[in-house]
């Protein structure tokens, strides 16, 4: 048995389930098995809201209040750093990480912004649980955005800090875990194949709860909405899918689950037809009255943990091609598209069609236990 810390910038304990919270703690919780883990997280010190997760062995949250994080993206800034370093920097977690370093047989840094707080010194196995390369999906946000939203130019300069922080890090690491082929390729151009694991997505499978009826009439999007791929996702299905839907099928709503801050809440909950849920527990009662699970994103890398989620309950999936993981079957696993016309074929093909429907959830269904096996993939750790 293992000694392990987890360093993270995420909030690990408390909070909605976004896509790579919930990566991580599935990582957590398979190697618990066989090893102690501790969690070394960014979370506000408010224990009555830590969810106590057993298979942590020990959690230590450190805050950062809202005057030190704007001081500290400065300071990132003009040392040529990214932006969210700043944002996500604790001088108080990186001291108990230096004082604590020499307790852990390895140290599994979450995201690439955690690895700032790698100890100079520290002779134990390090590991990056890099998951995507950021740099690439800041590539794709940047086209999506208008040039006159002044966010294009944070993105533009953040996603050139990022790229160059991401080759400077890599060296510091024994591995760095990837989950997309394609991002594998690309990390390759700058580290030897040695260091780099491929490692993907998995889920549990929950129970299959989808049923094709016609009185369905829910299309469902997961996801952390304040991650801008998430919001734009949204925003545009509003604004140009649904309402043509609603021409044919007026009955059909868009159901939005994942955190999402007032405004846009307010903003998304206006507008016809569409419920803004926040943050869910358990999404049994969605699902069961729902047609499909949507993964209209225009801006994707690595691996959408949201189509894994629809297809763990055997709800139907409609993925941009960006957006659809590469081990699935495009048309017989997942429906995917290429433009707005698309995306409209293939919802009303699970609207009508009870063959086209049940064949995509029961084929996807099966595809989780066989071909993203929990134990198999996330066993690779082990190793």
């Amino acid at each position: 048995m293992q000694k392990i810390l987890i360093v993270s910038c995420k909030n690990l304990v408390s909070g909605s389930f976004d896509g790579g919270k919930k990566r991580i703690l599935d990582i957590a919780k398979f190697l618990s098995k066989k090893n102690k883990i501790d969690v070394v997280c960014i979370a506000k010190n408010d224990f009555k809201k830590i969810i106590k997760l057993k298979f942590f062995n020990n959690i230590n949250t450190f805050e950062i209040n809202f005057f030190r994080r704007i001081v500290n993206i400065f300071v990132s800034i003009i040392n040529l750093k990214p932006m969210q370093n700043g944002y996500f920097f604790s001088k108080e977690m990186l001291n108990f990480i230096n004082t604590n370093e020499n307790k852990y047989d390895a140290i599994i840094f979450h995201q690439t912004r955690s690895a700032q707080y790698m100890p100079k010194y520290y002779q134990g196995k390090k590991i990056l649980e890099m998951t995507d390369l950021i740099s690439l999906n800041y590539d794709q946000t940047i086209k999506e955005i208008s040039i006159f939203n002044p966010l294009k130019y944070l993105y533009f300069l953040e996603k050139n800090l990022i790229k160059y922080y991401e080759k400077e890090i890599l060296d510091l690491f024994d591995k760095i875990i990837l989950i997309s082929k394609k991002e594998v390729e690309e990390a390759k151009k700058n580290l030897s194949n040695k260091k780099i694991s491929l490692i993907q997505n998995s889920t549990n499978q929950e129970k299959k709860l989808f049923k094709f009826k016609k009185s369905n009439y829910k299309i469902l999007f997961v996801g952390n909405i304040n991650y801008l791929p998430n919001k734009l996702a949204c925003y545009d299905f509003c604004k140009n899918i649904l309402p043509i839907i609603n021409k044919k099928y007026p009955q059909i709503e868009f159901n939005i689950v994942g955190e999402i801050n007032p405004l846009d809440k307010l903003y998304l909950s206006l507008k016809k037809n569409v419920r803004v849920h926040g943050p869910v527990k358990k999404l049994d009662n969605l699902i069961k009255k729902s047609i499909c699970g949507i993964s209209n994103l225009k801006t994707a890398t690595g691996i959408q943990t949201k189509v894994f989620t629809y297809i763990s309950f055997g709800l139907p999936c409609v993925a941009s091609l960006k957006s659809c993981p590469e081990n699935l079957v495009k048309g017989k696993e997942v429906l995917t598209y290429k433009n707005d016309k698309e995306i409209l074929s293939k919802i009303y093909k699970l609207i009508e069609n009870k063959k086209v429907s049940n064949t995509i959830s029961n084929n996807s269904f099966k595809v989780l236990k066989n071909r993203f096996n929990f134990n198999k993939i996330y066993g690779n750790y082990l190793k």
